[in-house]
C-alpha cells in the first residue's frame, strides 16, 4: 500500500466538516428539511458540536439558502461553490480556507449521528484515513442499494465497498458491515484526495472511499455504535421522525 509523509504535531487541531448540498436528484433542499420542526442541518451541527474530540465544526455548502440559515443561527459555514464530485472533494476544497491538522467528514444527511461514534473514530484513527462502520443484521438494509456495505481484511482495512450485498450470505440473517458516511483524515491525505485518479469502481459504486483503495492506500475501518439512519428520500425522513418519536 502507498504511504505519504506527514508532519507530526503533539496537539492537533481537529475540525468537523459537514458537507451540505442543496441539489439532489432524490430530495432537493434536504439540509433544510424539517425533522419534527428542526432543519436537518441544525440537528447534525448540534450533535457534532457536542463531540469531545472536535475543536470546531463547519458546514460546507454550495447554496446561499443554507449559508443564510447557518449565519442566522450562529452555525459556522463556508461556501464552496466549485462543482465537485463528492463530499470529500468538497472538504478538500475547503482546506484552502481552513486551519487544522485532522478533519472529520460528517454527513449532513445523518441527523441521528452518535457523537460517541465520532469521538471513537477520532480516538482510533490511523494510517491517514479512517472510516466508521456498524454491524447490521437486517435483510432490508442488506438489499438496499442506498446502504453501502464494506468488507475488511484481518488488519481492519477496507478491501471493498459495494451497494450490493457483500460478502455473499451463505446463511440468512448473517451480520454484515454497513459503512457510515463518517470519515477522519489527516490534512495531508485529505489534500491529496482530489489529485487521485477516479477509478472504475468508484464510478460504478459511487462510493468515494474507493478512490483511496483503487490508488493503493489503506482505509482503516473502525466499528462504532450508531443507528446508521441517513436521509436520502422523503420516506427516509419520515422514518427518522418515527424513530425520534418512539425514543421520546
Amino acid at each position: 500500500m502507498q504511504t505519504l509523509s506527514k508532519t507530526d504535531k503533539t496537539t492537533p487541531l481537529t475540525v468537523g466538516l459537514i458537507p451540505a448540498r442543496w441539489s439532489s436528484t432524490r430530495f432537493e433542499g434536504k439540509p433544510l428539511a424539517l425533522i419534527n420542526g428542526i432543519p436537518m442541518i441544525q440537528r447534525v451541527y448540534e450533535l457534532a458540536s457536542s463531540c469531545i474530540n472536535l475543536d470546531t465544526v463547519v458546514v460546507l455548502t454550495d447554496d446561499e439558502r443554507i449559508s443564510d440559515y447557518c449565519s442566522k443561527n450562529e452555525m459556522r459555514c463556508i461556501v464552496v461553490e466549485d462543482d465537485v464530485r463528492s463530499g470529500t472533494d468538497r472538504c478538500a476544497k475547503a482546506l484552502e480556507l481552513l486551519d487544522g491538522d485532522v478533519f472529520v467528514n460528517i454527513q449532513g444527511d445523518e441527523p441521528l449521528i452518535n457523537p460517541d461514534a465520532v469521538d471513537k473514530l477520532i480516538d482510533e484513527h490511523k494510517n491517514g484515513v479512517s472510516n466508521a462502520y456498524v454491524h447490521v443484521n437486517n435483510t432490508d438494509k442488506l438489499l438496499d442499494k442506498n446502504v453501502v456495505k464494506v468488507i475488511t481484511d484481518i488488519n481492519s482495512n477496507a478491501i471493498y465497498y459495494s451497494r450490493l450485498a457483500i460478502p455473499y450470505q451463505q446463511k440468512e440473517e448473517t451480520p454484515f458491515k454497513q459503512q457510515l458516511g463518517l470519515y477522519v483524515f489527516d490534512r495531508y491525505m485529505l489534500e491529496y484526495f482530489p489529485r487521485l485518479i477516479v477509478g472504475e469502481n468508484e464510478k460504478a459504486e459511487s462510493v468515494e472511499m474507493l478512490r483511496y483503495i483503487e490508488n493503493g492506500f489503506n482505509v482503516h475501518m473502525v466499528e462504532v455504535e450508531d443507528e446508521g439512519l441517513s436521509v436520502d428520500t422523503i420516506e427516509d425522513l419520515k422514518r427518522v421522525e418515527e424513530f425520534l418519536n418512539n425514543v421520546h
